[in-house]
């Protein structure tokens, strides 16, 4: 009795130990997915932040831009005022400045765009390098209750037929004495020695 008592105890040891180390394994994972979370959500954060100070950086040029297109036109039609000039010609150099400033916020737009296209790029990066961080890390898989209680089964099976077995074992070799005819008992045998006795 005392070794099936030992069998259970020990498949109950194995299946509490599986589940043990598998709950740990889980939250290991838990904790490397939340460091990966946190750590892709801080790369993502800057990247939004780079993209604002692009934004910003471009709507000062396109300002600068127009400010210089303004300043030029004026200066233009004052000169032109000045000097009693007017018709196609000074048009045609005010839109000229106007067009150069088009032309400026037209470059300035396509930059701030192939930017913002490269920031969502690096964006939809990090979370792929995030999501190969958290499935690189095994998951804690719970023990089937089923397989242990088989394999305890399996064991008591085991002891039991061994007992069984010695028991018939002994029975047999109870019998196979008991048929055995009894050789009668010689009388003791005298010891020798060389040397003459007295």
């Amino acid at each position: 009795m005392i070794l099936e008592t030992l069998a259970i105890a020990n498949t109950i040891a194995s299946f509490a130990g599986a589940s043990a180390e598998a709950n740990q394994r889980e939250a290991e994972y838990a904790k490397n997915r939340i460091a990966a979370a946190s750590a892709r959500d801080l790369k993502i954060q800057s990247l939004n932040a780079r993209m604002l100070q692009e934004g910003e950086a471009a709507a000062a040029q396109k300002q600068q831009l127009a400010i210089a297109a303004l300043k030029k036109e004026e200066r233009a039609k004052v000169a032109a005022g000045e000097a009693g000039v007017s018709g196609q010609g000074v048009d045609a150099l005010v839109d000229q400045f106007e067009t150069a400033r088009l032309r400026g916020v037209t470059t300035v737009n396509a930059q701030t765009k192939a930017l913002r296209n490269q920031i969502e790029m690096e964006k939809m990066g990090v979370t792929a390098e995030a999501i190969n961080r958290i499935n690189s890390f095994p998951r804690g898989q719970q023990p089937n209750f089923l397989t242990y209680a088989l394999k305890g089964a399996s064991q008591l099976y085991g002891i039991k037929s061994e007992k069984a077995f010695q028991a018939d074992t002994a029975s047999r070799l109870t019998a196979l004495e008991a048929s055995i005819p009894q050789i009668p008992s010689l009388p003791p045998v005298p010891a020798f020695s060389p040397f003459p006795q007295e």
